[in-house]
């Protein structure tokens, strides 16, 4: 049996590692979602900057698009309880050349082992694109990962490898029609009978989790945060400024807004008090969600989410930092929100 403490233990320690903290560029911040109930596994390779910015894993492009292709909602992709998510490295590696660095090699040795024995209940796990294939498949990988996707069949029923879901990988997408025509309807298969049980179930905790209605009806809208300064997406959706004050030095026409939520944002004086000083995050947190749930600010709230119209809502900001801003709370809000309406 996992020891519930045993397991806060070690995700504290995971935490708090700092062994890569010389090589990162925006330091150490592990994103990770796991629960000793989770049956399905997700590896990845690291996060990129929006996901370190969130600490929500999969929050992005990519993200959006590896949830369509399993079939599943926000509400059932994010609940640890069903889905554990972990990738080979942990935290945001920098930039390289042609894109991100690969994960660094310190991370996956020392902490898959320990956080795998916990997940004792996974039925299924996807090593999406080479560097988990890599560690996960070792030496039954093929000789290209095309080739590896392909054969997805031969790594039944444990793993179910997969291309990574980056927009940067369209045109291999395009390349291999295959994979779209083929591999997605068995592995939409496999994971709807992984979750295909009644609508409301009791894990071992007690919490109430969701099954085969999840997979059907999205309860929670997809959520990114972009600096003002980074330029639109064309997957953005719809884009919501939140400061009290125009980015200095950006067009309207440059930031293709559809709102701008100034009531939404911090009050001046909590704004004042945090000083984007990280030992007062909590506190900040703590307050500003605060003022967010009066009566008045749900209100708001229900109002943009209601206009986004079931879009991907994209909250832009103007703060330097992307690890300690409104936003991320703001979202953390949004999402509660839509949560009770749903």
């Amino acid at each position: 049996m996992t020891s519930a403490t045993e397991f806060d233990r070690l995700l504290r320690q995971v935490r708090a590692c700092t062994v890569c903290e010389a090589h990162l560029p925006l330091g150490p911040r592990p994103v990770l979602q796991v629960h000793p109930n989770a049956r399905l596994l997700i590896v990845g390779q690291a996060p990129g900057t929006k996901v370190h910015a969130s600490g929500i894993p999969w929050a992005d492009a990519s993200g959006e698009r590896l949830r369509a292709w399993l079939g599943i909602d926000d509400s059932l992709f994010y609940d640890a309880t069903q889905v554990a998510i972990m990738p080979i490295g942990f935290c945001y590696p920098g930039r390289g050349t042609s894109g991100d660095l690969p994960p660094r090699p310190e991370c996956a040795p020392r902490w898959f082992p320990p956080l795998l024995a916990h997940l004792r209940r996974v039925e299924l796990t996807l090593p999406i694109g080479t560097w988990a294939q890599r560690y996960l498949l070792g030496a039954s990988r093929k000789d290209t990962l095309a080739e590896t996707v392909r054969s997805y069949a031969d790594y039944q029923p444990r793993y179910f490898p997969l291309p990574h879901p980056s927009p940067r990988n369209t045109a291999w997408l395009q390349r291999h029609p295959w994979f779209e025509r083929d591999v997605l309807p068995s592995l939409r298969q496999r994971v709807q009978a992984l979750f295909a049980e009644p609508a409301s179930t009791r894990d071992t905790t007690g919490a109430t989790t969701r099954g085969r209605a999840s997979m059907r009806k999205p309860s929670q809208p997809s959520i990114a945060l972009q600096r003002a300064y980074d330029e639109p997406g064309p997957h953005d959706g719809y884009r919501v400024l939140v400061d009290h004050f125009w980015p200095r030095g950006r067009k309207k026409e440059a930031l293709r807004l559809d709102q701008w939520a100034r009531e939404l944002a911090p009050s001046a004086e909590l704004i004042h008090w945090y000083g984007h000083a990280p030992e007062r995050w909590e506190g900040f947190r703590t307050r500003y969600l605060a003022e967010l749930a009066t009566s008045e600010q749900q209100e708001r709230l229900h109002a943009l989410l209601h206009a986004a119209q079931g879009k991907p809502i994209t909250l832009v900001y103007g703060a330097r930092t992307e690890t300690g801003n409104q936003a991320i709370v703001l979202r953390e809000a949004l999402l509660a929100c839509a949560g009770r309406d749903g």
